[in-house]
C-alpha cells in the first residue's frame, strides 16, 4: 500500500499516478505540464520517491535529474540521455527528470525524441514544463496538466503550512503556493512585489515622459528579472478582469510582451510596443 501524497493539491494527476504505481504499469514517459510554482517538481520528486521506493531520490543511485535555468544544449542533453542507456543499480526501475524542458533547444529536443522513440523498459523519464513543447515529444508521454490554484485552495494550503497570509498575500500569490509561500515568509520579497503592481498601476494613467524612463530602467534589467516584473504585472492584469473587462486588450498585450522576451533581444522596441497599449 502507497503511503499518502505530501504535495499539496492536484488531486487527478495524483489519482492517476497512484493508480498505475499499484498496478505496477507506468508509461516510459510523462509530461507534467503547467505554470511555474504549483508544485510540478515537488510532485515529480515525490513520485520518482515512490518508484524507487527512497525517502530522497536525489542521493538514489537509479535517479538523475537536468535541471538548469537557461538553455538545454545538446551538449546537456547528451550527458543526461548516455546515462539512460545504464541498467539500474538498486532495482527494477530508474528514474530521470528533465525540469525546464521548454528550454530544450531544436537539437537537444530532436536527441530526446529519438530516445522517446525507443524508450528503455527500465527507465521511466518526467519532463517537467510550464509551456507546451514539440508535439511529437508530447505525443509519447503520458501527459498531466497543473493549473493554478484558486484563492480557496491557497487559503487551505497557508492553513496546511500555518502560514500567516492574509488576503493581499493570497491575490499577489496570482495561484502559486510557492509564492504565497514566500510572501508569507519574506517581508522584503513581498514590499518589492507590491511596489512592482503600484508600478503597474501608476504607468496605466502616466505621462508620456515617465513611461519612457521607466522602459530605459527596465530595458537594462537581466532577462530573467525583466520576464519576473511582465510576469506578475500580467498575472495582476489579468486578475483585473473580472471587474474591468476592457482591459483584456492590457493582458493579451502582456502576453505578448512575455512570449516575445525569449526571442526579441531589442528589449527597448520590446517595452515600446507594450507600453504604447498600457
Amino acid at each position: 500500500m502507497q503511503q499518502a501524497w505530501k504535495t499539496f493539491g492536484h488531486g487527478p494527476a495524483k489519482s492517476i499516478l497512484e493508480k498505475q504505481l499499484l498496478s505496477g504499469k507506468l508509461p516510459h514517459a510523462y509530461m507534467m505540464l503547467g505554470p511555474d510554482g504549483v508544485g510540478k517538481k515537488t510532485l515529480a520528486l515525490e513520485f520518482a520517491a515512490k518508484i524507487l521506493n527512497a525517502e530522497k531520490p536525489e542521493s538514489h543511485a537509479d535517479f538523475q535529474m537536468l535541471d538548469v535555468e537557461g538553455e538545454i544544449t545538446m551538449d546537456l542533453a547528451k550527458e543526461f540521455i548516455s546515462r539512460l542507456g545504464f541498467k539500474p543499480f538498486l532495482g527494477e526501475r530508474k528514474v530521470a527528470i528533465i525540469n525546464n524542458a521548454q528550454n530544450l533547444n531544436l537539437q537537444s529536443s530532436n536527441a530526446l525524441l529519438k530516445t522517446l522513440e525507443e524508450p528503455s523498459a527500465s527507465t521511466v523519464i518526467i519532463l517537467i514544463a510550464r509551456e507546451r513543447m514539440l508535439p511529437t515529444i508530447i505525443s509519447r508521454c503520458q501527459v498531466l496538466h497543473f493549473n493554478l490554484f484558486t484563492c480557496g485552495q491557497l487559503e487551505d494550503f497557508a492553513k496546511s503550512r500555518n502560514l500567516s497570509a492574509d488576503r493581499e498575500k493570497i491575490e499577489l500569490s496570482f495561484g502559486s503556493p510557492a509564492r504565497l509561500l514566500k510572501l508569507a515568509q519574506d517581508p522584503d520579497f513581498a514590499g518589492r512585489q507590491l511596489e512592482n503592481i503600484s508600478q503597474i498601476k501608476r504607468l496605466k494613467a502616466a505621462p508620456l515622459a515617465e513611461k519612457l524612463l521607466t522602459i530605459g530602467k527596465l530595458a537594462d534589467l537581466e532577462e530573467r528579472d525583466l520576464r519576473q516584473v511582465l510576469e506578475n504585472w500580467h498575472y495582476w492584469q489579468a486578475g483585473q478582469l473580472k471587474g474591468h473587462p476592457k482591459e483584456y486588450k492590457i493582458s493579451s498585450a502582456l502576453a505578448e510582451a512575455l512570449r516575445q522576451l525569449a526571442t526579441n533581444k531589442n528589449r527597448k522596441m520590446l517595452l515600446q510596443g507594450l507600453f504604447m497599449k498600457i
